[in-house]
């Protein structure tokens, strides 16, 4: 046999099986001749469980829109169309109350108690929308340097802010205080007169 018949016919073998094993696959549902395969993982570990006794006496709902502007100066003078603008608009609920370990109750008198509050805390915040609402460049804003988002989000609820919402809810905070204690004690004895001394 001569030796071009036999290459043409090992030719013909190997179209013939390709063909036959396009049809097969097609033929079966839900089968692909080609395909992608992909492998994630996530793996956590639980350093510590902190039982923690924090008790919230306000929850405040927060909303607001943080603006910063940034330009680019030449010799102290500023460089005109360089200018960036960012609107951020936000919202979250503020947590205030008091760490509840260091709440103490004593007794003063004849039926008579004294509790002991510590300074109001802020215990944290949930609930958080950030959101983009506006943003200006000038024509020359490239050469200026872009305006960090997150570091806005930062700018937002720092250890001054806590402060203030403390502060600004000091009354407010004293009054849920003495009656979130009072509805404990009350109802264990109802006669019991209490005190409250605020460490504030």
């Amino acid at each position: 046999m001569p030796a071009w018949l036999i290459l043409l016919l090992s030719v013909c073998l190997v179209a013939a099986g390709a063909l036959i094993g396009v049809v097969t696959v097609r033929a079966l549902p839900g089968i692909e001749a080609f395909g992608t395969e992909s492998e994630s993982s996530n793996t956590q570990i639980v350093n510590a469980v902190t039982r923690e006794q924090q008790v919230v006496l306000l929850s405040l709902g927060i909303q607001g829109i943080a603006t910063k502007t940034r330009t680019t100066t030449f010799l102290g003078v500023e460089v005109p169309g360089s200018e960036r603008a960012t609107l951020l608009q936000y919202a979250f609920r503020a947590k205030l109350g008091v760490d509840g370990k260091d709440v103490r109750i004593a007794e003063s008198g004849d039926d008579e108690y004294l509790i002991s509050i510590p300074r109001f805390t802020f215990i944290g915040h949930s609930d958080e929308k950030f959101e983009l609402a506006a943003e200006g460049n000038g024509a020359l804003s490239w050469i200026t340097p872009r305006i960090d988002t997150v570091q806005m989000i930062n700018n937002i609820l720092t250890d001054e802010t806590q402060a203030q919402y403390i502060a600004s809810n000091q009354d407010i905070l004293r009054d849920q205080a003495e009656a979130f204690y009072t509805g404990i004690i009350a109802g264990i004895d109802p006669d019991v007169s209490l005190r409250f001394d605020f460490h504030d």
